[in-house]
């Protein structure tokens, strides 16, 4: 017995071959130019290594960044999200199958504190409201016979994809307090304030009464919160409403998180009313066919085999139209295609006619008038293919992206280039988001602020 204790291996030396290869991951990890920029399956560009500044510094914000560029651009990392959801296909049926957890969410408030109307407001107690035929559902069933698979936060009903939304009172109101201290701090400018952020495919496909079954929030009761605690002076839309009223077409892709350019059309529309102007009629624009599409989530998918592939169509806006983008820090500026030719390029790559997400992009339509108005939209990529609509009604329209923007202030930006709107149309998933209510704020009053 005892010399067969002595002919034993050690076992630390078992543990050799597993630590050089964890070493040589590290090492490859660690080689900057392999690492990739930009996602062809999620339509993005990586995060890129922050710029050093003492402010970031002492923030936090400089490791926090640098940790967000390790993970997000692994070497690598499309082929590991392959794999991942190739192996979690391997789970046997059933009509719903969970992957991993699915968020938490609380309960968004019924009510909040009553604001004091202004007096140009009316009194709601003395409003009666209007009696409105309620119109047919054209969502999609996701009652008790309905095919249903949850991967994690990602919801599989039928042949479409959908994301199941959380709510965050705690972000919620950060994002109100953002907008509300951008608007005081714009005060002395005659700047017209809109809040309309964009709503994810789970709250306008998928009826109500089922969102809880999904784990997933009212997004109308959502945004009805955040709109109740903005100032009175913002132009509030209800974006839920407005594509509601839609939901029986193609306004949000199957296998991706994004609305179609038709979705963002009738956002655009509730924007335009919200403002008191005249939208553009979707057939004055011609419309640019793109074809097949296989969006972000189609790798997430639990049962991808029965998913049913997408299809990119792009408005082309009238007029004489100048895209000038930005690609970090407002350093230089060229001309990029306002809509992007996407017709030869693979099947994950189309959502890129709407270009990508350039920090900054200026879009100048110079067949209006020269003292037409000019805007900014706060967007993330929901806002690529919502931005090229504007040009029909503000000769300068600005795209900044708020997960990249870092030129200058809102604040100062508005003041600088005379801008008489702005509005704020994050995706509703980021005004729940720690991180995406911390860019809104970085970018509307500055870092720090």
């Amino acid at each position: 017995m005892g010399n067969q204790n002595q002919n034993r291996t050690p076992s630390w030396k078992l543990a050799i071959p597993f630590f050089l290869v964890l070493g040589l991951l590290t090492a490859v990890s660690l080689i900057i130019p392999l690492r990739p920029t930009q996602s062809q399956a999620e339509k993005r560009n990586l995060a890129e290594f922050p710029d050093f500044s003492m402010e970031n510094l002492l923030s936090g914000d400089y490791f926090d960044d640098i940790s967000l560029w390790f993970s997000d651009t692994f070497p690598g990392r499309e082929g590991w999200l392959s794999l991942a959801a190739y192996t979690q296909s391997f789970q046997g049926y059933s009509d719903i199958a969970i992957v991993t957890d699915l968020p938490q969410a609380e309960t968004v408030p019924e009510y909040r504190p009553p604001r004091e109307p202004e007096a140009s407001e009316p009194d709601p107690a003395a409003t009666e409201p209007e009696e409105t035929e309620a119109p047919e559902w054209g969502g999609v069933d996701a009652g008790e016979e309905a095919d249903i698979n949850i991967a994690g936060s990602i919801i599989q009903i039928g042949d479409a994809m959908y994301s199941a939304l959380g709510f965050s009172q705690t972000e919620s109101d950060r994002y109100i307090a953002a907008v509300n201290d951008f608007v005081q701090a714009v005060e002395d400018l005659d700047v017209t304030v809109v809040s309309a952020p964009a709503p994810t495919a789970i709250g306008i496909l998928v009826e109500e009464q089922f969102q809880e079954k999904l784990h997933s929030v009212s997004q109308e009761k959502t945004l009805a919160y955040l709109h109740d605690g903005m100032d009175s002076s913002v132009v509030k839309v209800d974006t839920v409403s407005a594509l509601r009223a839609h939901n029986s077409e193609y306004i949000y892709f199957r296998t991706d998180h994004h609305w179609t350019a038709l979705g963002a059309y009738y956002s655009y529309r509730a924007v335009c009313q919200a403002l008191g102007m005249e939208p553009v009629e979707l057939d004055a624009m011609e419309a640019w066919d793109q074809g097949e599409f296989v969006g972000s989530q189609f790798g997430r998918a639990a049962r991808p085999q029965k998913l049913k592939h997408d299809n990119v169509v792009a408005y082309i806006p009238k007029g004489n139209i100048v895209n000038t983008v930005t690609e970090k820090n407002g350093a230089g500026g060229f001309e990029y295609p306002l809509l992007a030719d996407t017709t030869q390029r693979n099947k994950n790559a189309k959502y890129l006619v709407f270009g990508t997400d350039w920090p900054k992009a200026h879009i100048e339509n110079r067949s209006l008038p020269a003292d037409a108005p000019s805007c900014v939209v706060v967007k993330d990529s929901f806002g690529n293919c919502f931005a090229p609509f504007l040009t029909q009604n503000f000769r300068n329209v600005y795209s900044l992206d708020y997960r990249k923007f870092r030129e200058k202030p809102l604040t100062e930006f508005v003041e600088e280039y005379d801008i008489d709107c702005v509005i704020f149309m994050p995706y509703l998933t980021a005004t729940q988001s720690g991180q995406g209510t911390k860019m809104i704020r970085s970018i509307a009053l500055g870092s720090g602020k």
